[in-house]
């Protein structure tokens, strides 16, 4: 009778160590798309409301488990480095499979270091798919490699590391390089490492034979090449000569792969990510502008915006956003769409004209196809708007309202999570 009483009350214990609401939030999470669950589940996990570590455990393997099928297997970037389109947004929210399971990983770590090994150790080494000329987003494996950097340091108890097992670990991964992608995310690991000298040789020496028989595509290896090659190598040389290694061996590999890659046929610039391209979209841009900005260039005031002229010219401008019933180019017609219709929402003064925009945007997004097969793309636009709403509650009362009763479960799920969870503005400026 004890023991049931006992086996009873820690049950109940068990239970109301977190609260129901984040339960029920996990619960509607896990029904959503593999990005959206394993993110949204993620972001419950990071809660410090939650103190039961044995369902927070719970919660990193779902998560860590349904991202494996994100529609995205890796990060990606503009090819220059430097955002240029609403691509490179999409993709920094992170809800490819990679960086949701090495998120899972790293937060895994905190409360148990051996089942985060063990998931990492599930997560396939990465295999860069090639690219062409035309792509203007290339792979970022980085957040791959900085989380074996961290598994190795944290995650092997004393008699492991006396056993090589951190050391053995990254050497697989820096043998194993098949794309110009993987090459500065490696060198960064390395410098980053915690190795014994004759380790931290022993990889260097690995990454230099590896750079030897790469060859891969010139768009990633455009993307990676410096005339520095202390940069490209992310200060790998440097940290041979700290640690009186002769880095000239790297060097030589370094320099010869690039020769090879250089020999080969070189891409042209891609064209720049992010305009508009045909007469309709052209049309509505210049309709936009003519909407927001007056004869000299400036903005228009919140009191010209608040007249009857303004509102009126702003309903025909929707009716016309309203007859664009899309092209050749679905990627142009959402995009570019979706930015007509969430710059003129935020440029639109409190009232019933931004009501009625409200509205229009939610019935744009909730009801959108390109969902189905771009859903970090469709996010976006989403993501937004629920920062801008969240941020500013007083003057958003009614936005908040309806994003949580959305008819899109997904857009209802965040505004939740937003609601119970705010992130911090640090890490979602960067995202408008």
């Amino acid at each position: 009778m004890r023991l049931l009483l006992f086996a009873a009350l820690a049950s109940a214990a068990h239970a109301t160590t977190h609260p129901p609401v984040f339960g029920d939030l996990a619960d509607r999470a896990r029904a959503q798309p593999a990005e959206f669950a394993a993110d949204a589940l993620l972001r419950i996990a990071g809660t410090a409301n939650v103190a039961d570590v044995s369902w927070k455990r719970e919660i990193l393997e779902d998560a860590f488990h349904i991202a494996a099928n994100a529609q995205q297997p890796y990060p990606r970037r503009n090819w220059t480095g430097k955002p240029g389109s609403l691509f490179d947004k999409a993709y920094a929210q992170g809800l490819d499979a990679c960086t949701l399971q090495c998120k899972a990983v790293h937060a895994m770590l905190a409360i148990d270091y051996k089942k985060a090994r063990e998931l990492f150790g599930e997560i396939p080494a990465p295999r860069i798919p090639r690219l062409t000329c035309d792509d203007a987003m290339v792979y970022d494996v980085s957040i791959f490699y900085a989380t074996a950097n961290e598994v190795a340091a944290r995650a092997f108890n004393a008699r492991e590391v006396a056993r090589d097992e951190p050391f053995q670990m990254l050497q697989r991964y820096t043998a194993d390089v098949s794309s110009p992608a993987q090459v500065s995310p490696i060198a960064r690991m390395l410098a980053g490492a915690s190795l014994k000298p004759q380790q931290f040789e022993a990889l260097v020496d690995s990454l230099a034979a590896a750079l030897q028989q790469l060859s891969g595509d010139d768009r990633s290896f455009s993307a990676t090449v410096s005339g520095d090659a202390d940069a490209a190598l992310a200060g790998l040389p440097a940290e041979c000569a700290r640690r009186a290694i002769d880095p000239q061996p790297l060097l030589d590999a370094w320099h010869t792969y690039v020769a090879r890659q250089m020999k080969d046929t070189r891409c042209p610039e891609p064209k720049p990510a992010g305009q508009c391209e045909s007469p309709q979209c052209l049309q509505l841009a210049k309709q936009f502008s003519s909407l927001v900005m007056g004869p000299n260039s400036a903005g228009l005031t919140p009191e010209q915006k608040a007249t009857t002229e303004w509102g009126g010219k702003l309903r025909l401008y929707l009716a016309a956003l309203a007859d664009w019933a899309g092209g050749d180019d679905p990627v142009e017609y959402f995009q570019f769409k979706s930015r007509f219709y969430l710059e003129l929402f935020n440029l639109t003064p409190d009232g019933p004209e931004r009501d009625m925009l409200l509205g229009t945007l939610l019935a744009w997004l909730q009801q959108n196809g390109y969902q189905r097969d771009h859903r970090a793309e469709w996010f976006y636009p989403v993501n937004e708007l629920i920062i801008h709403a969240f941020s500013n509650p007083a003057a958003m009362k009614i936005t908040m309202r309806e994003l949580r009763r959305s008819s899109d479960p997904v857009i209802a799920l965040y505004a939740q999570l937003e609601q119970l969870l705010p992130r911090p503005l640090e890490t979602t400026i960067g995202l408008l």
